[in-house]
């Protein structure tokens, strides 16, 4: 390391797992709107009837929507675990002292990510109400 660095900006602060996460979800949209742009060709020069069926923006939606739910309910979890673990091991040597100090990094990003899921899941009722009206 450089002597005259001060600080890393380049540090993983939750471990990797956030920006892990992160990745996945934009390399999922990247995707999902490739995939939309080649049916958007297909559509616009090989079939010329038109479609009357457009979904594909309720169906990233409802897709976000479940990924968020599982991976927020899954950091809540996994952290819960950790905390739980870790006290184990803490207190094997002092039975009856429990601190609630640690890491809670993950939970906090888990319920971040479970209120996007309801963001997402509330969007997609919306796009659904607007699409009977």
């Amino acid at each position: 390391m450089d002597q005259q660095q001060s600080f890393n900006l380049n540090a993983d602060f939750l471990g990797g797992y956030s920006a892990v996460f992160m990745k996945l979800v934009f390399v999922l949209i990247a995707v999902y709107l490739l995939v939309m742009v080649v049916n958007f060709l297909r559509d616009k020069f090989i079939h010329a009837e038109p479609s009357l069926k457009k979904e594909d923006m309720a169906d990233l939606l409802l897709i976000l929507n479940k990924l968020f739910y599982v991976a927020g309910f899954g950091f809540v979890i996994a952290n819960i675990f950790q905390f739980l673990l870790s006290q184990i091991e803490s207190n094997h040597r002092r039975m009856g002292a429990m601190s609630f100090q640690g890491d809670w990094d993950y939970l906090t990003f888990g319920i971040i990510i479970l209120f996007v899921g309801l963001g997402f899941k509330a969007a997609y009722k919306a796009l659904q109400k607007k699409r009977l009206e």
